[in-house]
C-alpha cells in the first residue's frame, strides 16, 4: 500500500459500505495478506474492527463465524473444539504460525488463500458465507455457498463485505479428518485433504471430499464423494474414491479446470499426493 493516505474505521456497516464504493478504498481486516502486497492503487482502507463482526455464536442453523474473527479465537473457540472431529480447529491451527494467527481473520483468510487448509476444511463442511451490500441505500444480505463465493468472489465483494460465515449444524457432526503434505512440518501444505462424513453402522450416508492445492480454490471431490457414497469404506472402495479424487480435474474432462503446478509441486505431484492422503483421510475416519 505504497500510496495510502486515509484509514477509515467506521462503526456501522451502512458506513463501511458507503466507504468502499469509492475508488482506490479496500477494507482491512487483519492486514496479513493486504500489507504485503503493497499495492500501489489502494489510497484509503477501512477498518472492520469497529463491526461488531468478531464472533462465534452457536445459532438454530449451526455455528456463525464473525468476518474479522481471528484465527487464533478459532482456535481457542470452546464451540468449535469438538465440531467435526476438530478439523476446523486444527485447519485453523495449521494456517499460520501464532503470532499471525492472532492477526489474520477468517474472511481475509478464506479472500486471500482460497486454496489454503481452512479453505478446504470449511469447504469440506458445507460452509455458507454471507455479505452485506447496500440496495436502495438500506443494508441487504445474501447468503452463497463457499463453493459458489469461490467461483464468483469478484462480483460476490463488489461494494460489498463478508459479515459471517456459517457451518450447517448437520455439517459439525461428521467424522472427519485432515491429511497434508508439505515440504518441512512447519511449511505450508503443498497439498491437502478434508474428508467429513456422516456414518451410521459404517456405511457412508453423507459426507465430503475436498482438496487444496490442485486447483486455485478449495475443490471438492464429487466424483471420489459419489464412490463412498452409501458404501462401507472398505480397502477397495478407498483405493476407488481416491482414485476417482482428482478425475475431473483432467483437462481432458472439463478445459476450464486444470491441475495447478508451481516450484513448490508439479501437476504430476499434486495429482498422486492427492489421491494418496485421500485414501488418508478416509482411512482415518474408518479407525
Amino acid at each position: 500500500m505504497l500510496n495510502l493516505q486515509t484509514i477509515h474505521k467506521p462503526t456501522t456497516i451502512v458506513d463501511a459500505l458507503m466507504l468502499l464504493t469509492q475508488s482506490g478504498v479496500v477494507a482491512l481486516g487483519g492486514g496479513t495478506n493486504l500489507i504485503a502486497e503493497k499495492r500501489r492503487d489502494v489510497r484509503a482502507v477501512v477498518d472492520l474492527s469497529a463491526l461488531q463482526l468478531t464472533f462465534i455464536e452457536t445459532r438454530g442453523d449451526g455455528i456463525a463465524i464473525g468476518a474479522t474473527t481471528t484465527l487464533a479465537q478459532v482456535v481457542e473457540s470452546v464451540a468449535l473444539c469438538d465440531a467435526a472431529s476438530g478439523v476446523v480447529t486444527q485447519g485453523a491451527r495449521q494456517t499460520h504460525a501464532n503470532i499471525l494467527r492472532n492477526q489474520a481473520t477468517v474472511a481475509g483468510t478464506l479472500i486471500a488463500e482460497p486454496d489454503g487448509i481452512f479453505a478446504v476444511v470449511l469447504s469440506a463442511l458445507d460452509a455458507r458465507v454471507t455479505r452485506a451490500f447496500l440496495e436502495n441505500d438500506a443494508v441487504a444480505q445474501q447468503e452463497i455457498a463457499l463453493a459458489d463465493f469461490f467461483a464468483q468472489r469478484e462480483m460476490f465483494l463488489h461494494n460489498a463485505l463478508v459479515t459471517h460465515i456459517t457451518l450447517p449444524a448437520e455439517s459439525l457432526k461428521r467424522h472427519a479428518a485432515i491429511e497434508t503434505v508439505a515440504r518441512t512440518p512447519s511449511d505450508k501444505a503443498i497439498v491437502s485433504v478434508c474428508a467429513a462424513l456422516e456414518m451410521e453402522n459404517g456405511i457412508v450416508r453423507a459426507g465430503a471430499v475436498a482438496l487444496g492445492g490442485v486447483a486455485d480454490t478449495a475443490w471438492r471431490a464429487r466424483d471420489a464423494e459419489r464412490e463412498i457414497l452409501h458404501q462401507g469404506l472398505t480397502d477397495d472402495v478407498l483405493d476407488r474414491a481416491a482414485m476417482a479424487a482428482t478425475s475431473a480435474l483432467h483437462p481432458s474432462n472439463d478445459p476450464s479446470v486444470s491441475l495447478r503446478a508451481s516450484f513448490r509441486g508439479s501437476a504430476e505431484y499434486r495429482t498422486i499426493m492427492a489421491r494418496v492422503l485421500t485414501a488418508r483421510a478416509l482411512r482415518g475416519i474408518r479407525g
